[in-house]
Parts: C-alpha cells; structure tokens; sequence
C-alpha cells in the first residue's frame, strides 16, 4: 500500500509533531537528500547553474567523501532557488534536429532519460518539458507478456480509463547512427506505465489483450481523440457486469465519459447488443484490436435498454454496477465543484476516492485518507521544502519539512531524482497536521489564483452559486472580464440539467462569498474598483470540447488535460464566449 494511504479516518493528524517523530524525519530527509544529490551533482547541469555556483565551492569536489549531514546542510545553504527558466538552455538540446547524445548525455540525471513529459500547462502559457530517468529498467527485466491476461480469464473488474500514448524520437551518436529513443508523452503516462511495469517497446504486443483486470482492452489506451476514447472505454465498461472500481487521472474525466454515455446511449446499447465497435474518429488503428474483444449480448443490452440513460434517475451506476464500490480520480482542489454531480451518478454505496497530489515535475504527496479528497502526505520520493509566503523569497527562509507549521500556508519547492534542484512547482499548500506514525507532515491543496483570489475562494464562490438549488455543474472555469469597468471575475460554468435559472441569484451570491472570504475584494468594492461577478452558462459538452482543443494543439497526454482555473489566453476566453447560452 502507498505510503500514508488509510482505509479509514481513525488516526487523526497531530497537530504537532513530537520531537522524537521531528528528529526521525529529518534523518530520513537528510538521508535521502545526499542520495539524491550524490547521484545528480555531476551532470551538466550541476556542474555549469549559476544556481549551484556556491554548492560547488562549499563541496569542493568531495561530494562522495562528505557526512551525509555535512553534505545536506552544504545544500540547504548554498543551494539557490530554481525556475525553469534555470533549465531551458540545456532542454533546448532535445529538440535539435538531428538530437545527438553528445548534446543531452548526463543532462540533469545520469545518462539519457526514458521520457520527456510535457506539462499539462494549465495556466494557459507554453507548455514546459521535463525528461524522466531510470523508469524502463524493472519493465525491460521483466517477462514482457506478465501483465497480460487472456480475454478469457479476464474478470473486467475496473474501469481504467487511463490514456497510454507515446511519441518517439532518436538520439544519434556523432557518426549519425541511433543509440537510443526516448519517449515523449505525458507526466501521468510515465507515472502508469512506471506502476505497471509496461515498457512502449512491447505495446504492439499487447494490444489485443487486457491488461490485470482492466474492463477495456489495452488498445483502448491508445485513441487520442477525447470523446472516442470515453465512448470506447465506456462501451466495454457498461457491457462488463462485474465492474468493481473506476480509475482516471481527473474526476472530469468520469463526469465527461458519462454525459457522453447519456447522449450516445443508444448506439450503446446496440453496439452491446451486436457485437459491434462503433464508428468513431481517431479509431482506426485500433479498431481491430476492439473488435477481437467484444462478442453480442443481447440480455445485457435489454438490462441496460430497461435502466435508460444515465440521466433518468439517481445512483444510475449502483443499479448498471451492482458491485462498484469506488471511484479513484483527482477530486479535490479545482474538480471539487464536480463531486456532487459524480455522487448523483454513482448513488450512495460508491465512494470517490482521492489518487495523489503531483505534477508533471514532480510526485507530491499521496492520500491521507483516501475519503478526504484533498487531504495528503508528502511523499518519500522527493526533496520537498516549503517557502513561506509571508516571508522574503530566500534560501535564509525556506523552512524544512520537521519545521512547518499547522495552519500555515507555503509554496512547494522541489529536488528530484530527475534532477531538478530546489524548484519551484507554483502550488501553495496549507500544513493541516502530522501523521502520528512517523511525523510526516499532511497538507491541503491551496493554489493561488491569478488575480486578487485564492483558487480556493473560487471555488467557494462557485459552489455558493448553486447551493440548496438543483443546478449541478458539470465543469467551470474563471477569466477577468473587463468588457465593461471597472473589470470583476467571470464564471464559465457548464451545468448537467436545464437549471439555469436557479442561477439567477448566482452573481449576487459569488459577490456575497468573496466579500465574506477575501478583504481585497471588499476594498475593492468600497473603492468602485471592482463589480459584481457575472456568471456566463456555456452549451452542454463545452468543456469537454475545449479539452479536445487542448490536444489538438499537440499535448502528449489525453488523460492529462486540465481546464485553467483561470483563462489568460485571449484565444481561450474568445472560445468559450462563443459558447454561452445564457448570461446571468
């Protein structure tokens, strides 16, 4: 089981960590704080930053023959602060033509990395690239058909709708010959295909078979068009009766696959009937591997015909799924506003459950307590120190992970086994406690916004907009609007019903929660510098076609699209505007 991860909420985090839990954590920091940097110090980018230029005077080259305390306390003084702008120079090797391993060797990691993930770049900006080392080694070890089950004896017990696309590129030697391919894709592939040990070299191999007890076979991981991949993934859910547990990367991606389900139910339910693969874009080089896996079922067609749609009643999955018990997605923070939604679906005896806290450059935290959706503990895997918000921005002010605070809010700074140092992922979290087994600290997520409110005042405003109403939001996403002065925040919010106008107090609503919450906002007002939110409604499936947007704008990851909690791209904003049926 993860590290940190309960199956209930019986042990409580402390509210302060004994010194004898405090002592043992620092150890264990320091510990693997010298294993990192003694594996990474002598790439190129440890040898030329700027960034490190104090680090490589204090350790003089005698980084394996120094005390591991020595050696963590060297890097916690002399270490500056990193942005990614630190790394750009180096990563620009990549992307020569031709790309030569002279250019890329010992890079930020020893030797050539086995991915390059892309960012999922939700604040609207260029999306960045980090390159991952060391994740192919115990997949090429191991017998490459372990994972595959026969049609046969597959149980079809969960709905993993995770994508698994990769691109490829070569690196070439100074004689023009391929050493090495790397992959490009995703942060959340490489973090699947790590967990189950599938090497990209053998995907050919297993395209007609499952994979564990995945309910779709493993080709359906490979559409890169977003409404074909959930209608596909939702074709050979709905025909499996014994599906136990959903998986996906984001919460949306079930409240999309769903809304999909109910538009297209019954095509369905007649591609269940006859065997059939639907005709769908960006299928047909999979299509063969669909139909090896599906055969008629007629009486399961007549349960699903006799159910209806996913709309037509409440806990829709309990009565299609008898045995599912649990839903695991990212559904905290920003997809918080879909919960109520996802809980209509599923009906009372299925459980959303939290997966992690991460980004592309680096694995956070995992679930303190996989019912709390936004609850976690760091992880083991990764340096993590935190920089006080209300303090100067210094190496003198970083704080370590045995010295935070309960109730106090840091951003989250990074040194990775990929070779980052003391980066900055731009994610605010607030210290909650402390695991009373071994004083790791746990914290909720606290994103700033990108204007004078929190991410997490946004969403407050947005669930005080549909409280005690029957509108539930499908998705939602926020922009300054300054169509008129003095500017405010606007809403986009997709809704699941025809309720629109259980919104008509909604602005007044949003204003009355970030006056409550926010005192830059009440200042605002007083001093007619701000206005009342509005709150534009977008046409139903909106923000699933924005996540195809997404990807058509060349992101490697499908399953990893995220919708900016606020739009800054002109373009983007243009888009949805031209989507609204109704402003509020």
């Amino acid at each position: 089981m993860p590290q940190g991860i309960r199956t209930n909420n019986t042990d409580y985090p402390l509210l302060s960590s004994p010194s004898s839990l405090s002592e043992q954590l620092r150890c264990r920091t320091v510990e693997l704080q010298s294993r990192i940097v003694r594996a990474n110090y002598n790439t190129q980018f440890a040898r030329t930053a700027p960034e490190l230029a104090g680090f490589r005077d204090a350790t003089a080259g005698r980084v394996d023959a120094m005390d591991d305390h020595i050696l963590s306390e060297s890097f916690r003084k002399t270490v500056h602060l990193t942005t990614y702008d630190s790394y750009a120079p180096l990563l620009a090797g990549f992307f020569e033509k031709p790309c030569k391993a002279s250019a890329i060797v010992d890079l930020f990691a020893p030797g050539l990395p086995d991915y390059l993930c892309e960012s999922s770049s939700t604040s609207g900006g260029q999306a960045k690239t980090f390159p991952k080392y060391n994740r192919l080694s115990k997949a090429r070890s191991l017998d490459a058909g372990s994972s595959a089950i026969p049609g046969t004896l597959q149980r079809r017990t969960t709905a993993c709708i995770r994508y698994l696309g990769c691109d490829q590129m070569t690196v070439e030697n100074e004689n023009n010959c391929t050493v090495a391919t790397i992959y490009l894709t995703g942060g959340s592939v490489v973090g699947h295909r790590t967990r189950w040990n599938l090497d990209p070299e053998k995907d050919g191999e297993k395209m007609a078979t499952f994979i564990f007890n995945h309910a779709a076979p493993y080709a359906a991981g490979f559409i890169n068009k977003w409404r074909s991949f959930l209608l596909i993934h939702a074709l050979f859910a709905v025909a499996s009766r014994s599906l136990e547990t959903m998986t996906m990367t984001f919460i949306t991606a079930f409240v999309d696959m769903i809304c999909l389900l109910d538009v297209e139910f019954d095509m369905m339910v007649d591609c269940i009937a006859d065997g059939t693969i639907p005709a769908l874009d960006g299928i047909a080089e999979v299509r063969h591997y669909l139909e090896l896996n599906i055969s008629a079922d007629p009486e399961r067609a007549a349960e699903l015909r006799q159910l209806g749609r996913p709309s037509s009643r409440p806990g829709w999955c309990g009565h299609v799924w008898p045995n599912l018990h649990s839903v695991t997605a990212i559904a905290g923070g920003s997809f918080a506003l879909s919960v109520p939604l996802v809980q209509w679906f599923l009906g009372p005896n299925t459980a959303i459950r939290a997966l992690a806290y991460g980004s592309t450059e680096a694995y956070v935290g995992s679930p303190y307590d996989p019912l709390k959706l936004d609850q976690f503990k760091l992880t083991n895997e990764t340096i993590i120190e935190f920089s006080d918000i209300s303090k100067d921005d210094s190496i003198s002010s970083l704080v370590q992970v045995w010295e935070v605070e309960v109730g106090r809010r840091y951003d989250v700074v990074v040194t990775t086994q990929d070779g980052l140092w003391r980066y900055r992922l731009g994610d605010v979290v607030e210290i909650c406690g402390f695991d009373p087994t071994d004083g790791v600290p746990s914290f909720n997520s606290s994103s700033a916004a990108n204007f004078m409110v929190s991410e997490k005042e946004l969403r407050a405003a947005t669930l005080s907009m549909v409280l005690n109403t029957e509108a539930k939001v499908v998705d939602w996403t926020t922009t300054i609007d300054d169509r008129s002065l003095p500017a405010t925040i606007g809403f986009f919010v997709e809704l699941a019903n025809d309720q629109i106008s259980d919104l008509a107090l909604g602005p007044e609503r949003v204003l009355d929660e970030l006056v409550r919450s926010n005192d830059n906002v009440a200042r605002a007002i007083a001093h007619d510098v701000f206005r009342k939110p509005t709150i534009r409604v977008v046409r139903p499936g909106t923000f699933s076609g924005f996540r195809q947007l997404k990807l058509d704008e060349g992101s490697h990851d499908l399953g990893q699209v995220k919708v900016p909690v606020v739009l800054s791209k002109v373009e983007y904003v243009t888009w949805f505007s031209t989507r609204v049926v109704e402003e509020l």
